[in-house]
């Protein structure tokens, strides 16, 4: 893996893998835009290194969290990502002196040599550390996977209820190995319903997210539906997120409703 293609697949490919994976295309979408055109102004450039500073800063806190990643595939992806930033960064900094050479040219400012040597200074520190990562994402990589996420939102229902226990059990419909899920966001349409404490909770997928009902909340309309006025979004938001992750939310949600 020491040639930088090759580490660098891992964040390039990563967004291919299903339609989960789109909000990376969302995530990116502004600053894709002015990528496509260019920047053409210090307003533009100024942007686009801000957006990397905040993005980098946003990562720092999700990485925070305990279900920040599921799997060896996805933390690869990430460090080969954050390897890659160091990339850009090395790029970046020999930009800045060849941008601070013509503006001093233009005579917008004097006496650079200062600032050029401390930049070339701190590139030489990011070069250096940019040369562990084809070791690095090696080593991530050949982690073995101990985990089979599930492959759709009915998968999910159906672990998600194995380990919440006894209270739990799953409301189906549709016919087994019948379920097909489409763009609509609301997954196959079953559920979980939890019984706790002489109430009745529904986990189910509703507008690309997952949440939780209590039934006796429900009224019902004249189409057959059952309208709620209220509901819990969870934070899981992925058809395949890990089951202990969404089982986990579920148990905190449980914890502080009245």
């Amino acid at each position: 893996m020491a040639d930088t293609e090759d580490w660098r697949t891992h964040w390039t490919t990563y967004e291919d893998g299903g339609t989960d994976r789109g909000i990376v295309h969302d995530v990116c979408n502004g600053i894709r835009m002015i990528a496509e055109t260019g920047a053409n102004d210090p307003v533009e450039t100024i942007a686009l290194s801000i957006a990397g500073a905040e993005a980098a800063e946003a990562l720092t806190e999700a990485l925070a969290s305990k279900w920040a990643l599921y799997t060896p595939e996805q933390i690869t992806a990430t460090a080969s990502a954050v390897f890659s930033q160091l990339d850009g960064v090395l790029a970046n900094l020999q930009a800045l002196r060849d941008t601070l050479d013509r503006m001093e040219a233009r005579r917008e400012t004097a006496f650079t040599a200062i600032a050029q040597d401390r930049l070339k200074h701190a590139a030489a520190a990011v070069e250096f550390a940019r040369g562990f990562a084809p070791g690095v994402i090696d080593a991530l990589h050949s982690l073995p996977r101990m985990v089979e996420l599930p492959r759709d939102a009915h998968e999910l229902l159906a672990a998600v209820v194995g380990l919440l226990g006894p209270d739990a059990e799953l409301r189906t419909v549709h016919e087994p190995g019948a379920y097909r899920e489409d763009d609509s966001g609301f997954g196959c349409g079953c559920e979980v319903l939890i019984a706790r404490d002489g109430d009745v909770w529904s986990l189910h997928r509703g507008d690309s997210a997952w949440n939780m009902t209590r039934e006796s909340e429900g009224k019902q309309q004249p189409d057959g539906s059952t309208l709620f006025s209220n509901w819990i979004d969870l934070e899981p938001t992925p058809t395949t997120s890990h089951p202990q992750h969404l089982a986990a939310e579920v148990r905190t949600a449980l914890a502080t409703v009245t």
